[in-house]
């Protein structure tokens, strides 16, 4: 793999990077335990390039996803291109059952009381109200036409059963 990068890319910098990042790379893999995961943060002037790399170390079933981190709004640099703002994280775990800690922080008072304006009489908490549908197919009454609507030619499914959708509906709780 380095080498038809190396072949690709030629002698230069971004190919004495690849292979210094490799060596570093096989070693994190050798000892990351196999419930492990690794976060690669890069610009965007590498990530396609380490992507290979990593697909190669860790195998291409083992890459989970890739997030890109907004750093900053758009500069004055937006008026003669698309400004470059953003950097990359490449996430791949050793096996196909890594750990996952779920990043949860509570919302503020101030975000609850701005977004969250509707109140169940009964229990008091509060709500926002959202988009009933969800990408994908769906097999189930999830993915039935509801009051005429079929969202299936979208690619879409309900993010509710049907039965569940007429309970929302009859509390008074969607919006069309």
């Amino acid at each position: 793999m380095m080498e038809a990068l190396r072949k690709f890319l030629g002698e230069n910098d971004m190919i004495a990077y690849l292979t210094m990042m490799a060596n570093r790379l096989l070693e994190m893999h050798r000892v990351l335990k196999p419930t492990g995961s690794l976060y690669l943060h890069c610009d965007p002037t590498a990530s396609h390039y380490l992507k290979i790399v990593l697909d190669g170390i860790f195998g291409k079933d083992n890459y989970r996803n890739e997030v890109l981190w907004k750093r900053t709004t758009a500069k004055s640099q937006s008026f003669k291109k698309f400004p470059n703002n953003h950097d990359t994280l490449l996430l791949f775990t050793k096996t196909d059952s890594p750990f996952f800690q779920p990043q949860f922080v509570p919302h503020s008072e101030e975000r609850i009381e701005k977004h969250y304006y509707n109140v169940e009489p009964i229990s008091g908490r509060r709500y926002s109200l959202g988009d009933l549908t969800a990408e994908g197919t769906r097999s189930g009454s999830s993915g039935d036409p509801w009051r005429g609507i079929d969202i299936r030619a979208k690619g879409n499914h309900w993010k509710y059963t049907i039965d569940n959708l007429d309970k929302l509906e009859a509390e008074g709780r969607h919006s069309r």
